[in-house]
């Protein structure tokens, strides 16, 4: 585990997003790589179909909705590692993510990418063996989404989300396996390929909308 990446969900505002990102400029060494989901239904998304190691959620983020975000995904991933980000200035947040089933809560004002390391480590040391981390697959498309069976004009909303999904799903992990092949593996070439397909692929759907 020491030698290997974490990779790791993030959720949340710019404010915070800047603060991870800046941590990771700090620490380029570190095995350390984090993705951004723009909302929880990508973040259930890409987790489904990928190998991730944590979640990290802002709590401030959109009126302090990543504090209802946490219940969510403790709800879904009962052993996932959850990081909960937060501005030590707010009172008892990071208490009431913990209670809400946070695994490791961060403040904002003193975050380093070490210290997201080091609360991964220790999030993994506990559980000994990352069998046992996923549970079956979600159906994440019910948050969020009204009923297909409405109008056809619904069920093509539907489609139009589960299709962005896909994509991003698709290129959230074209991502990681660029990342683990490096500049000159032999799948190099095709990772191109598909990235490349997922583009004029989400290029479309912007035209069809």
């Amino acid at each position: 585990m020491h030698d290997s990446a974490f990779h790791v969900l993030f959720l949340g505002e710019d404010r915070a997003w800047t603060r991870v990102s800046q941590c990771l400029v700090d620490a380029p060494r570190l095995n350390l790589k984090i993705h951004r989901a723009q909302s929880l239904n990508e973040l259930f998304l890409v987790l489904a179909g990928g190998a991730w190691h944590a979640a990290a959620l802002d709590l401030h983020a959109w009126n302090y909705q990543g504090l209802h975000y946490v219940d969510k995904l403790r709800g879904e991933y009962p052993a996932f590692p959850i990081l909960a980000l937060y501005f030590a200035s707010a009172n008892d947040l990071g208490l009431k993510a913990r209670n809400s089933g946070a695994s490791r809560c961060l403040p904002l004002e003193t975050l380093t990418a070490e210290a997201i390391h080091s609360a991964l480590l220790s999030c993994f040391s506990e559980r000994k063996s990352q069998s046992h981390l996923r549970k079956a697959p979600v159906t994440p498309l019910s948050y969020g989404i009204t009923d297909a069976s409405s109008s056809a004009s619904t069920n093509t909303q539907v489609i139009s989300h589960a299709l962005n999904n896909l994509l991003c799903v698709i290129s959230a992990n074209a991502d990681i396996l660029s990342e683990q092949l490096g500049a000159s593996g032999p799948g190099v070439r095709s990772l191109s390929e598909i990235k490349k397909a997922a583009k004029s692929a989400s290029d479309l759907m912007r035209l069809l909308k």
